[in-house]
């Protein structure tokens, strides 16, 4: 038989277990007379009570009683805890009785939510010596049982155990356990995606959407683990369907749309480009539709799920290889389009076959394509707009409109805490307010964390309500957001493809659970977040050679006079937002830097309409990911940028933070009012960034505002009227090293002329071209280190 146990606050020192008259007393049925005494029937549960020990249980509305004793070395007033193990069975309307000071005050307590821990019953007045508490059953009115377990009388004012010494898994990757009253064990990955060379990206079973199997979360990880894209984290995401492969909710990675939402889940979290957290609660219903040739539209019904009757359904790379369709139909296939497939952007292909009959069924999906299928009931309309060599494009409307920036998508089911405080806005299904395994997403700006809390294991950990979980990681983490996962039995951590928390799935005892299968994962990964540069595109009459990432649209390939010049051969891409504002198309990584990046851009001056506002084209680099320009829009754009205004014929070199464009020519403006093609050109190294027109420096600051990131080319137009827009037109883009500089410091110095002499001349078997070194020296990338070259090199040298 255990006796009571007097559990003493920590002072100073050896004042920790000589101070009983400040702590407070802990009973358990286990405890027996006098300290735990029963009347009635009551009988024991086969589960884990609290300390590990067992519970007793009786009918309610039966005569049964149990009432534990313990002792207030001083008088005052004192709180009463109760420890109970939740469940559906039990009373709603359990009644317990504190025998206080100033007479006998009850309480009643619905015992199928809480628990786990000790749950305030209040605070009353008690006298210096024995107090009681008794659990009347007779009083007690609703479900099966009423659970007698421990109670707690006083506070525990111990002092809260100090955080855990994270333990760094990889640079700026920390990896800590917390160890909580209740108790409660917390399991914490802490990582900043600020560092291009992370990002989350989501991962499924078997490595794709139409998984046939779930996977335990360490073998679905290792799928995606390889060289340069390593999985040094994963915790388990979506709420899941277990007989079929339902996931509920948005679904998207690599910013790539994969599943589109529905009304199962509240919340949808969104990691934009620049690595920065969102979340956003009740989207509505995404309205898809696809465009074809001859201008006819169709409603896209499923994105990447089973066909149903009467419906268009759309296949992604991210659904498997194949269609996995069973019946036949109508399935388009789609290829050359122009991923990734963001909300709120159109993609465009190119109809390479249209299957019918038995050819309709479970084709493969072309990488960088994609297929249309017609269910049942819709094969006569897509047959009838459908033809083989036409375009087709596809409109992802999914509001609100900052779903464009996404790089993740992940649907959850609550929203726990929301700009530094608890949201109970999000709390609204019928758990928050039960202790479970909790798995959950935290962040704060671009810092982010995995967190894992253990529970149903008593003795061990609890788990955690929704209130627990907005105080661990406000107060613990710090931390401004956080959502709620898939948890339970499913709650998984794993770190460098090792489960590291103790699975609640038949854990009996603590810590002896399996691995429960799941559908997919989010996974952080350290990833080689830099191009192989140069990058180069002639935007010629066969097309753009480039994986070029718009943000709104397809911007296509024309024929535009005058030619520009430097070889142009008189084909540009078209830049504009069909809806006006603002347009973008990017290249490169986010890891890229210390590169220059130009293009030939027609400078259209064009006073005639400068009444009614203007256009702004130009090139930028170091953009923060969402490929925002200079608007203020969706967030605001982030980036350096070199810009022309149609109005005045103004050049602005500057920096973008948050859509504020500063001109670090502002005290001199800088016009060229006249329209001309005009090469401009962004070096950015180190902190140094250098701006130039046509090959004359215009400005050459320093500043850290951004160390890294994509390139590319924006357009945006502020007329009132959207007849005068024009579009940018834009030639010969490069993104690449400065040229000549061989041992990397930024300048051309007479430091590089030995590798320049071995280079030039390599064309061929006598002195081959060593891409590795002669790319640095091949200015115009053309191949060969040549005289053109070499008068190049002397003009780099003078200038620097």
């Amino acid at each position: 038989m255990k006796s009571p146990r007097v559990i003493a606050t920590p002072l100073l020192g050896l004042l920790l277990l000589a101070s009983p008259a400040w702590g407070f007393v802990v009973v358990d049925n286990e405890d027996g007379s006098p300290a735990y005494v029963e009347t009635g029937g009551w009988s024991t549960g086969s589960a884990v009570g609290y300390d590990g020990g067992t519970y007793r249980f009786a009918t309610p509305g039966g005569s049964s009683t149990a009432t534990w004793t313990g002792t207030f070395a001083e008088a005052g007033n004192h709180e009463i805890f109760v420890w109970f193990i939740p469940g559906s069975n039990r009373s709603p309307s359990t009644c317990y009785e504190v025998h206080a000071a100033d007479g006998t005050h009850t309480v009643y307590v619905d015992q199928r939510k809480g628990g786990w821990t000790f749950d305030s019953l209040g605070t009353f007045p008690f006298n210096a010596g024995s107090a009681s508490v008794t659990l009347n059953a007779t009083a007690s009115s609703g479900g099966e049982v009423v659970i007698a377990d421990a109670v707690r009388f006083g506070v525990d004012d111990t002092p809260p155990p100090p955080p855990p010494t994270p333990t760094q898994i990889s640079p700026g990757v920390y990896q800590s356990e917390w160890h909580l009253p209740g108790p409660v064990v917390a399991h914490v990955v802490e990582f900043e995606l600020a560092d291009p060379q992370y990002t989350i990206e989501m991962g499924f079973a078997e490595k794709k959407r139409n998984y046939t199997n779930r996977e335990v979360l360490t073998d679905l990880g290792a799928r995606y683990d390889e060289t340069g894209h390593e999985v040094l984290a994963a915790i388990n995401c979506a709420f899941f369907d277990f007989d079929t492969i339902f996931l509920n909710g948005v679904l998207g990675s690599n910013s790539n749309l994969i599943g589109q939402p529905n009304t199962s889940l509240r919340e949808t979290y969104m990691l934009e480009g620049n690595g920065e957290g969102w979340c956003a609660q009740d989207l509505p219903n995404m309205n898809a539709v696809a465009r074809f040739a001859d201008d006819a539209t169709m409603s896209v019904g499923v994105l990447n799920y089973m066909c149903g009757s009467n419906t268009l359904v759309l296949y992604t790379p991210d659904w498997g290889p194949r269609t996995a369709s069973t019946v036949q139909g109508v399935e388009v296939i789609v290829e050359n389009v122009n991923y990734p497939l963001r909300p709120n952007k159109t993609v465009v292909g190119t109809i390479t076959a249209v299957q019918t009959g038995a050819a309709s069924v479970n084709n493969l999906i072309p990488a960088g394509g994609f297929v249309l299928a017609a269910c049942p009931g819709k094969e006569t309309e897509l047959l009838s707009h459908a033809s083989v060599g036409d375009t087709v494009a596809i409109d992802m409307g999914l509001l609100p409109l900052e779903l464009n920036n996404a790089q993740m998508l992940t649907a959850a089911n609550g929203w726990i805490a929301k700009d530094g405080a608890p949201f109970p806005g999000g709390w609204y299904m019928g758990f928050y307010n039960e202790r479970h395994p909790r798995t959950v997403l935290a962040w704060t700006g671009t810092k982010h964390w995995f967190i894992a809390i253990d529970g149903r294991q008593p003795g061990y950990s609890a788990g955690m309500m929704f209130s627990e979980m907005a105080d661990f990681v406000i107060d613990k983490l710090g931390a401004d957001n956080a959502i709620n996962l898939d948890g339970g039995g499913s709650t998984t951590l794993v770190i460098n493809g090792a489960l590291v928390n103790c699975v609640s799935s038949g854990a009996t005892p603590p810590c002896t659970g399996t691995m429960r299968p799941i559908p997919n994962a989010l996974m952080l990964i350290k990833r080689d977040a830099e191009s192989l540069l140069p990058l180069i595109e002639d935007f010629g009459a066969a097309g753009r050679a480039l994986p070029w990432d718009e943000k709104f649209g397809f911007d296509d390939i024309a024929p535009f006079a005058p030619t520009a010049p430097d070889d142009g051969d008189g084909y540009v891409m078209q830049m504009l937002n069909p809806v006006g504002g603002f347009e973008s198309a990017s290249v490169g990584d986010a890891g890229d830097t210390d590169y220059l990046t130009e293009a030939m851009v027609w400078c259209e001056y064009r006073p005639d309409v400068a009444s009614d506002g203007f256009e702004r084209v130009g090139v930028f680099a170091h953009d923060d990911g969402n490929a925002l320009f200079e608007s203020t829009d969706l967030g605001g754009g982030n980036c350096y940028a070199l810009t022309y205004d149609s109005n005045d014929g103004r050049i602005r070199a500057g920096v973008v933070i948050g859509g504020v464009f500063t001109d670090f020519l502002e005290a001199e403006p800088l016009y060229m009012p006249s329209s001309a093609w005009r090469k401009l050109r962004i070096n950015c190294h180190g902190t140094s960034i250098r701006f130039s027109v046509n090959g004359h420096e215009i400005a050459n600051v320093t500043d850290t505002s951004h160390t890294t990131g994509r390139a590319g080319i924006g357009y945006h137009e502020y007329f009132t009227s959207d007849a005068n827009m024009h579009g940018a037109r834009v030639d010969r883009f490069k993104m690449f090293k400065t040229p000549f500089d061989y041992n990397g410091d930024g300048a051309v110095t007479l430091a590089d002329l030995p590798a320049f002499g071995f280079c030039l001349g390599s064309s061929g078997p006598a002195k081959p071209y060593v891409a590795q070194l002669c790319r640095t020296m091949d200015e115009n990338l053309d191949s060969v280190v040549d005289l053109h070259d070499f008068a190049e090199f002397q003009l780099w040298l003078t200038a620097n």
